[in-house]
């Protein structure tokens, strides 16, 4: 193939290229289509997580409870039947992972995974069905200008290592830099693309908060990987490596940015 023979700058320019567009209108015109783009993300995660702790492309568990998640935004499913179903299915999932013989700890390592990344994607199609598409846009600047204040601060000023364990290129500088840069853009572009924190200080706190929890998403994912000897959790983009090593920090932004709705920050 083509792709192959590019180098993986030239194959990371490449996807992007073809990658954002798609993105950016799904997101511009939202429902059908941005449930579609989210809700194929979420089973090509679904997918390469399985593959990366169970080493199952396709595990039925991770795809029942992913759909039964979905099915609380566009069925009557309450909270009660979704913890019965739920329930129901990591205990039949549970007795095969024994009859099969393997590692229960990978089970629930499995289980808690697929349940994050299903609950994180179930927060950004509700954001956008209710009407709040500019502050996800606000918390993707946030993440964006995150990793590029990390990115380039830790290029420049390099020093202390934060985590050489788990990523030896991060490093102190980089994340406070992150930090620094994310919580400027956040207060300065959030009067325009949100209405939710109002005040300067709000904005800036919220805004400093998504972003260390997106550096610990990376981590997270790094610190995951290592354990379970790969080096990516796919091949679907070229250049990037799998979905899941794209989203890492997205995921859990969006996981604590409905934690922070429902207590009513």
């Amino acid at each position: 193939m083509v792709v192959n023979n590019l180098s993986s700058l030239q194959q990371r320019i490449l996807t992007a290229l073809i990658a954002l567009p798609i993105c950016i209108a799904a997101v511009y015109h939202g429902s059908p289509y941005f449930d579609i783009l989210t809700g194929f993300m979420l089973m090509a995660m679904i997918r390469e997580w399985s593959k990366m702790v169970l080493n199952q492309e396709y595990n039925p568990l991770g795809y029942s409870l992913a759909i039964l998640m979905l099915s609380l935004i566009y069925t009557d499913v309450s909270y009660k039947k979704y913890i019965l179903y739920g329930l129901l299915f990591m205990g039949l999932g549970g007795l095969l992972h024994l009859y099969l013989k393997k590692r229960f700890f990978d089970y629930l390592i499995f289980l808690a995974g697929t349940l994050y990344i299903s609950w994180s994607v179930y927060i950004l199609i509700h954001l956008m069905h209710e009407g709040l598409t500019r502050f996800f846009i606000w918390i993707l600047l946030i993440i964006w200008s995150s990793d590029t204040g990390a990115y380039f601060t830790g290029r420049f000023l390099g020093g202390p290592k934060l985590a050489p364990s788990i990523s030896p290129n991060k490093t102190w500088a980089g994340f406070m830099g992150g930090c620094v840069l994310a919580t400027g853009v956040g207060i300065l572009v959030g009067p325009y693309l949100q209405e939710l924190y109002l005040t300067p200080v709000s904005m800036g706190v919220v805004a400093c908060v998504l972003s260390l929890v997106s550096h610990t998403g990376d981590l997270l994912e790094s610190a995951l990987k290592r354990y379970y000897n790969v080096k990516d959790t796919g091949t679907f983009l070229p250049g990037h490596g799998g979905i899941l090593d794209r989203l890492d920090s997205l995921l859990l932004v969006s996981f604590a940015a409905g934690l922070l709705l429902i207590i009513g920050y």
